[in-house]
C-alpha cells in the first residue's frame, strides 16, 4: 500500500515553543481540513478525504512502546475507506523515532524531511512584492478546469509523483466551493501557467498553512515563487489569519 511519512524538524527557543504548541493544538490535533472528514481518536486524529482517495495520520499521542499497534491498527481501518494512507511524523512527537521504524517496517515510503517554519503574516507581507512580478500576474483559481494547470506544473517539477491524485481531489474541492482552501496560480503574459500554491486556512484559526508552492523548470528564478508568496499571504490577511506557516523541503 503506497504511504508517505513526512518529517518536519523544529527547534524553538521559547516563544517558537508556544507557536509550536498552538500549531499542533490548531492545526494537527484539532484541525479542520478542507474536503475530509475527520475522526478525532482518543490517540491521534484521521482526516480523510470525501473522494476517498487518501487518509491522512496528521496527528498522534501515544508513548513510543505502543507505536507498531497503532500502525497495524490504523493499516486495518483504512481498507475500504480511502486508496492510500499516509503519516505525518514531526521531528518533536514523542513516539517520532519507534513510529518512525514501524511504518518503515510495513513498508511505508518515506518522502524527503521538510522544515516547520512559521512567521506572522504582517511580516511577510512587508517583506514581499504585490501580487504582480515583472512579466507574470497571479490569480486565484475558482473553477474545476483552472486546477488543470496543476498538473501541468506538477509534471514538470515532480514527473514521478502521485501528482493526478491531488489534482483531482482539488478538483472536487473547488467544485464544492470548500471554504477552508483557496488555489492560484502565477501566470506568463502568454496565458501559460506557470507557478502554483494554495493556502488552507479555517474561519478563525490563527494559522494559514501554505501548501502545493512549486514553479515549472524553464520559470524558476524569475520571482515566481515570491509572487505565489504574496498572493496567498494577502489571501490570509484577508481571512483573518495571524500566522503563515510552510513546510519547506531541505
Amino acid at each position: 500500500m503506497p504511504a508517505q511519512p513526512t518529517v518536519a524538524h523544529a527547534r524553538p527557543d521559547a516563544h517558537g515553543a508556544r507557536l509550536l504548541a498552538e500549531y499542533d493544538d490548531t492545526m494537527r490535533r484539532n484541525a479542520h481540513v478542507a474536503g475530509a472528514h475527520v475522526d478525532a481518536l482518543p490517540h491521534l486524529s484521521r482526516c480523510t478525504a470525501s473522494s476517498g482517495s487518501q487518509r491522512l495520520i496528521l496527528w498522534h499521542d501515544f508513548a513510543a512502546v505502543d507505536a507498531a499497534r497503532h500502525v497495524d491498527t490504523e493499516l486495518g481501518a483504512v481498507s475500504g475507506h480511502a486508496d492510500v494512507l499516509m503519516w505525518k511524523l514531526y521531528a518533536h512527537d514523542a513516539a517520532h523515532d519507534a513510529l518512525r521504524d514501524a511504518l518503515l517496517a510495513r513498508g511505508f515510503a518515506e518522502n524527503d524531511p521538510c522544515t516547520l517554519m512559521a512567521a506572522t503574516v504582517e511580516d511577510v507581507l512587508a517583506a514581499l512584492p504585490s501580487e504582480r512580478a515583472g512579466e507574470l500576474a497571479a490569480r486565484q483559481l475558482t473553477r474545476p478546469d483552472e486546477i488543470d494547470a496543476y498538473q501541468a506544473i506538477w509534471d514538470d517539477v515532480w514527473p514521478d509523483a502521485a501528482n493526478a491524485r491531488y489534482v483531482s481531489d482539488y478538483r472536487h474541492l473547488v467544485e464544492r466551493r470548500a471554504p477552508g482552501v483557496a488555489f492560484f496560480a502565477g501566470y506568463a503574459a502568454s496565458g501559460e501557467a506557470v507557478a502554483s500554491g494554495y493556502l488552507f486556512h479555517h474561519a478563525g484559526d490563527a494559522f494559514a498553512l501554505l501548501c502545493g508552492g512549486a514553479t515549472k523548470v524553464a520559470w524558476q528564478r524569475r520571482h515566481a515563487y515570491t509572487l505565489m508568496l504574496a498572493v496567498r499571504a494577502r489571501a490570509a490577511a484577508a481571512r483573518g489569519a495571524r500566522y503563515l506557516a510552510v513546510e519547506v523541503s531541505v
